[in-house]
């Protein structure tokens, strides 16, 4: 079962390059059979249906295909997949399954390691210019080579527009992919009464405190340092920002199960986020006063006095 979920991982991945209408939707649910084996199987069967997706990705597209996945999604899922399995003892003996919330934190940083990482070689490299520059290159290089006519002026325009915050929004979106990937896969298996972890309360979500420091370092880096330092900076915060805004979802999700209507109120909070994009930080807002506050807990105890 795990060799053919990395088989079926792997095929998924690359079903982009034969432009079927499917393509996109099976290249972002490509970590989907990997951790169906990681958190059904256990650690041996995420690494089993790793290595099996990695061989799969370098027999079709070679060495060069193959490091890739392995570092975008093979080591990801390993990682996930054990750290959400593990257990700790509680005082009366019972396990203790380690917080979804650390296992989301633990993605973030290894996202923001890689955009340091790559920063770090990039501007280590003689032959190459500013970080932003490169960028603005790379995008411009990869809308020219689209199908279709795209007027030289929109694609600048777009370039100008994205190549700010690109790297972030790239590493925010791999971790969004991983984090509905894992959770569709866990849904599943406990719908298929094949689970090993119970069932995860997204309502119920926490953070880890160094979430709020990896925020205030990308921060102060994105503020004080100068050039290709500020720019890296100015990326970290968009990162450091995605658990936050999954905190804030789940806040709204927990406000709206007690209102009348919370159903609609969700469905119309979702299209706006769609819409409005730049309400995405409004929401990740929200997660930082609920990091910082309490605004769940503070809802509790006054609905508790009210009770009373």
């Amino acid at each position: 079962m795990a060799l053919g979920a990395g088989i079926c991982s792997a095929i998924a991945m690359f079903s982009i390059v034969f432009g079927s209408v499917l393509a996109l939707p099976l290249f972002y649910l490509a970590p989907l059979p990997l951790y169906l084996a990681g958190l059904g199987i256990g650690g041996q069967g995420a690494i089993i249906a790793a290595v099996a997706a990695v061989v799969t990705s370098g027999l079709i597209g070679g060495a060069y295909a193959a490091l890739p996945f392995a570092i975008a999604y093979g080591l990801p899922v390993v990682t996930v997949c054990r750290q959400a399995l593990q257990t700790s003892p509680s005082n009366t003996g019972q396990p203790v399954w380690q917080p979804f919330g650390n296992v989301i934190g633990s993605l973030t940083f290894f996202g923001m390691a890689t955009i340091v990482i790559a920063a770090f070689m990039t501007i280590n490299d003689e032959t190459l210019g500013p970080l932003d520059q490169e960028v603005i290159s790379f995008l411009g290089q990869a809308l020219a080579s689209m199908q279709g006519n795209i007027p030289s002026e929109a694609r600048d325009a777009l370039v100008a527009g994205l190549a700010p915050f690109f790297p972030g929004m790239a590493i925010a979106s791999w971790i969004v992919m991983h984090i509905v990937n894992a959770s569709a896969a866990q849904g599943v298996l406990v719908k298929s009464g094949r689970n090993i972890r119970p069932a995860v309360s997204f309502v119920k979500l926490t953070l880890p405190d160094w979430c709020s420091w990896l925020l205030v370092a990308a921060g102060l880096l994105a503020v004080l340092a100068p050039g290709d330092w500020g720019y890296i900076g100015q990326n970290l915060v968009i990162v450091a920002l995605v658990p936050f805004f999954l905190l804030g979802l789940a806040v709204v999700h927990t406000f709206a199960r007690s209102l009348a209507g919370g159903t609609w109120m969700l469905i119309c909070f979702y299209v706006l986020i769609v819409v409005l994009g730049w309400a995405s930080f409004l929401v990740a807002g929200i997660g930082i006063l609920e990091q910082w506050v309490g605004l769940r807990k503070h809802a509790r105890t006054t609905r508790n006095q009210e009770t009373e």
